[in-house]
């Protein structure tokens, strides 16, 4: 009779432990030192194999359970294995890898790395990022058949089109940051995530924002979560 409730208890630990509630991760990924988003990140879950990417502006979404291993991986960063043990979002900052080679590289600001490959169109006879002013294409033909034809004029728009872009979102990341929030309004740490995912301001909000607005902004937005989402 023991021997029968002893293998009913170890029935009943197996098929617990098979059966912890799935749930939705979602997190944002940073540069540990200068607090810039980390795109293309490679999120595992080692214990159900799934695998995502982290998008563009470092954010990102998984399945996972209590108890799961989630490993963060990127090239030239140090691998991070966060273990979930609540249902919450997350906030990681990745340390750039020891690499002796590539301290020059790290050393340059992203302007000045954004400058160097646009000065490289230059060299490639690329010199209004693939839109040649009229006046210009009426002197100079042939250069402006380059500018609006070649590969390299393509490629030179997409890059400007995505620093563009970049450019953008790192400044609302400079005015809608997880110091800031927690600064000034009291949320929970498991909620900044969610918070920041559901009322992060488009660029062209935050233009002519000064601290004042983006305090207000901060502490509208989250009067509006707590309704919208903690009632």
């Amino acid at each position: 009779m023991a021997r029968s409730l002893f293998v009913i208890l170890l029935l009943f630990l197996f098929t617990d432990s098979f059966s912890q509630e799935s749930f939705l991760v979602k997190g944002v990924i940073f540069h540990d030192e200068n607090k810039q988003r980390v795109e293309n990140v490679t999120i595992k879950n080692l214990n159900s194999t799934e695998t995502v990417m982290a998008d563009v502006w470092g954010t990102f979404s998984i399945q996972a359970a209590i108890g799961d291993t989630l490993l963060f991986q990127k090239e030239r960063f140090r691998d991070i294995a966060k273990v979930i043990t609540a249902k919450q979002n997350l906030v990681l900052y990745l340390k750039p890898s020891l690499i002796l080679d590539e301290v020059v590289v790290q050393g340059k600001s992203r302007g000045a790395e954004q400058k160097e490959i646009l000065q490289g169109y230059r060299g490639k006879g690329v010199y209004f990022n693939g839109n040649p002013p009229l006046l210009f294409s009426l002197f100079h033909p042939l250069t402006a058949i380059h500018e609006l034809l070649s590969k390299d004029a393509n490629d030179a728009k997409r890059f400007v089109g995505y620093i563009s872009r970049e450019n953008a979102q790192s400044a609302v990341d400079q005015k809608f940051n997880k110091a800031l929030i927690a600064r000034h309004i009291p949320i929970d740490e498991k909620d900044i995530v969610e918070f920041m995912y559901y009322y992060r301001p488009k660029p062209e909000q935050i233009t002519n924002w000064n601290d004042y607005d983006v305090i207000k902004y901060i502490k509208d937005a989250y009067q509006k979560y707590l309704k919208e989402y903690k009632n």
